[in-house]
């Protein structure tokens, strides 16, 4: 899912590959999906090492993470969109508009997630999301299940509802592509499966050939009508909001849905189908990866006499962004592998007492929990 929404951020011939293949629905839907669904199955794996507490504070401090990566990278774009401008004269191609126009406001509105222009807008989303996951944990070890479900089922519901489906986008203010009322179905639903995953629960029974044929089926209807081979059975005004992106709207759910359950069944069947060691190594170092494609990509599009205007030109852009993807995979590895070498602090420390005290002995206090 990584190097498709990569590649599907600049324009490239393996587009063809990528972008939309299965029908009415992206790579995004699948990496919500899977961000749900890891989440799900490693933090009700840390609950179960420890308290719900220390679960908490672990979901906390990864929301932190992706906040301080999304930061990161918006700094980048912004320093790159700024001294660009200064240099030419003119801002670069498809740079977020208020870096360039309103230098002082972005430096505030990013930050806060005001402004969230294209490639700047999953992150914040996941942030967000991760926020809600300790309590998602709570609800389904109390056996809530069927309650998240279809709280989060409503929640997307209304959104499509009452919500335009469209960004809303009014000078600083720049909600991004997706809507995260709409999109919390995916994450929510993923979590769910993480979690009877961790408690080796099966939540899907084995399908029928018969229900596989007719999901097939389905599925390639969609793909027909989504590619013009057949002709959409409503006006395309209506098809068009069926299949909105900005809110998940029912058509793209429905295709996601199938193809979910479709390769969930191939991986059932053939568990080494989806395992690639090189996908799987840009997978263990997905947020500094995704991170490191959002800048380099801002930058290729930046510049598109150079990198996007011939077919040898955007080849070579496709290489650079897989090359640094995999350079920002292998930095992570080796601070990770760093880290790992630095002996272990002992779990509790003596600090030492208050410079004065009153009265009596001076006595060792407790370690302190933040500094651990």
């Amino acid at each position: 899912m990584l190097v498709f929404m990569a590649v599907n951020h600049i324009p490239t011939e393996v587009q063809v590959s990528t972008n939309h293949v299965f029908g009415f629905v992206s790579a995004a839907e699948g990496f919500v999906f899977l961000a749900g669904l890891l989440a799900g199955l490693v933090y009700t794996r840390k609950l179960d090492r420890g308290s719900f507490l220390n679960m908490r504070n672990a979901g906390f401090q990864r929301a932190a993470k992706v906040y301080r990566y999304h930061l990161a990278a918006y700094f980048l774009i912004f320093t790159w969109v700024l001294g660009f401008t200064l240099h030419t004269g003119t801002p670069p191609a498809c740079s977020p508009a208020l870096m360039h126009a309103s230098p002082w406001l972005s430096i505030l509105a990013g930050p806060f997630l005001v402004y969230q222009p294209g490639m700047l807008d999953i992150l914040p989303m996941y942030c967000v999301f991760l926020l809600t996951l300790p309590f998602l944990l709570r609800w389904l070890e109390q056996e809530r299940r069927s309650q998240v479900l279809l709280g989060s089922l409503a929640l997307w519901a209304l959104c499509n509802v009452l919500i335009p489906q469209h960004p809303f986008i009014s000078g600083l203010v720049n909600t991004g592509a997706f809507d995260p009322g709409a999109w919390q179905l995916l994450f929510v639903t993923g979590v769910v499966f993480g979690h009877a995953s961790a408690r080796r629960q099966v939540l899907l029974p084995a399908p029928r050939p018969g229900l596989i044929a007719l999901m097939l089926a389905t599925a390639a209807i969609l793909y027909a009508v989504r590619y013009a081979f057949l002709p959409p059975p409503w006006s395309l005004p209506l098809l068009d909001a069926l299949a909105n992106k900005n809110n998940l709207a029912p058509l793209r759910l429905i295709n996601f849905a199938l193809l979910a359950l479709l390769i969930h069944a191939t991986i059932a069947r053939f568990p080494a189908v989806m395992q690639w060691r090189p996908l799987a190594f840009l997978g263990r170092h997905s947020l500094p990866v995704f991170s490191a494609h959002v800048v380099i990509a801002t930058m290729l599009l930046g510049v598109p006499s150079v990198f996007t205007e011939t077919v040898t030109s955007r080849w070579i852009s496709a290489a650079i962004l897989l090359g640094g993807m995999f350079a920002a995979a292998a930095f992570s590895q080796a601070r990770s592998a760093r880290r790992a070498s630095v002996p272990a602090l002992p779990a509790r420390l003596s600090w030492p007492a208050p410079a004065f005290l009153p009265h009596g002995e001076r006595t060792a206090g407790a370690a302190n929990p933040v500094h651990r």
